[in-house]
């Protein structure tokens, strides 16, 4: 009981540990690409390199909640959360890609939902809600009473 009491104190200082370490290789990755940014004038590997960083996050703090590691699919959680999460972080990107490519048509461009999706997806809260519930949906869903 005392042993496997140490042992999830351990994991958890070690997922701290990792943590540290994510957010270390993340800042600098982020320095880099936007020095490149600077000197190529281009904006778009930031915004890209965003939300990768911001799922991957998500992915990481999942690593907490996770008890089970058992593959359990939980369906609401993949179809109401992860997906929707999914699509609303990749849209601003895809936005501003097309957008630089000169392939986004005049009236997408300057509709209010481009604007609304630059506000959203300025706080990276979709990346990371994405990366989070998409482990959680696939490894940690409750239990199905069949009785009920």
């Amino acid at each position: 009981m005392i042993k496997s009491n140490w042992i999830s104190y351990f994991g958890k200082i070690l997922w701290v540990v990792g943590l540290i370490i994510l957010v270390n290789i993340s800042f600098n990755y982020e320095n880099q690409i936007q020095q490149t940014a600077r000197e190529t004038f281009s904006l778009i590997p930031v915004i890209w390199s965003k939300l990768f960083i911001s799922i991957i996050f998500g992915l990481y703090i999942s690593i907490v909640f996770v008890k089970n590691w058992s593959f359990n699919i939980n369906p609401s959680l993949f179809w109401c959360i992860s997906i929707p999460s999914i699509l609303l972080s990749f849209a601003f990107p895809i936005l501003a890609t097309l957008s630089s490519l000169k392939s986004l048509p005049d009236y997408i461009a300057s509709s209010s939902i481009s604007f609304w999706l630059i506000n959203v997806s300025s706080s990276d809260v979709f990346g990371i809600i994405a990366g989070l519930s998409i482990i959680l949906s696939f490894f940690n869903a409750r239990p199905s009473n069949k009785n009920q």
